[in-house]
């Protein structure tokens, strides 16, 4: 949930938004806004959602679980199964906790560990894979989704504007230099990549969207 003042334009889109009615996800929304747990903004939720009921995945991969509030997203608006890594242990207890009191058992596979030292030793091959994990790794990690992306399959990732700071919108924190720069050789690694077609949506916090097309 949000942690700041939404723009006039932001607060406008999320007043013509459905509000949730399952009592459980709108309490994991209420916890981690309490807990100050990032998780999707509500303009970006509905977007992935969108994306996962068009595209009708039958595998989704995603790089940071957290409380598993995106992962009920994707798994709410198809039949597919959802692989999804998250480091933190309490995170990872959580999400299965909430995923489970959904139905969801038996629709996802959880790994708790870092993402850096699983993606390499994982196969297959996948539809859709949505990244809202650690930011300083996204350039390392691509190497290993490419790798396992289908042709024809997309990579979502969040956050890739990062409170306006990577267009120079907002002054860049000094504590924030790495995980700037770790986007932006993210993007620009996506950009020069052949076998991808890929831009940036001014969505919530920013969302980058690449297609494999080779």
């Amino acid at each position: 949930m949000p942690f700041k003042t939404p723009s006039k334009n932001s607060s406008f889109i999320r007043g013509l938004l459905k509000e949730e009615k399952n009592p459980v996800v709108a309490e994991m929304m209420r916890y981690a806004d309490r807990n100050m747990i990032p998780v999707l903004l509500p303009e970006s939720a509905v977007f992935l959602e969108q994306m996962i009921f068009l595209k009708q995945p039958a595998k989704i991969l995603e790089v940071g679980t957290a409380i598993g509030y995106s992962a009920q997203l994707m798994l709410r608006n198809c039949a597919g199964h959802l692989t999804t890594i998250e480091i933190d242990e309490n995170y990872a207890r959580l999400a299965r906790r909430n995923l489970d009191e959904l139905g969801y058992l038996g629709r996802y596979t959880l790994f708790v560990g870092d993402a850096g030292e699983i993606l390499p030793f994982m196969d297959g091959e996948y539809d859709f894979i949505f990244m809202d994990g650690p930011k300083t790794h996204y350039r390392e990690y691509l190497t290993y989704l490419k790798r396992m992306l289908k042709v024809g399959g997309i990579i979502l990732c969040d956050n890739v504007l990062f409170n306006g700071m990577l267009s120079g919108e907002e002054k860049v924190k000094h504590s924030k230099l790495t995980i700037i720069n770790g986007i932006l050789e993210y993007l620009e690694k996506l950009r020069d990549d052949e076998d991808f077609m890929a831009g940036i949506l001014p969505v919530g916090d920013g969302m980058s969207l690449a297609v494999r097309i080779k």
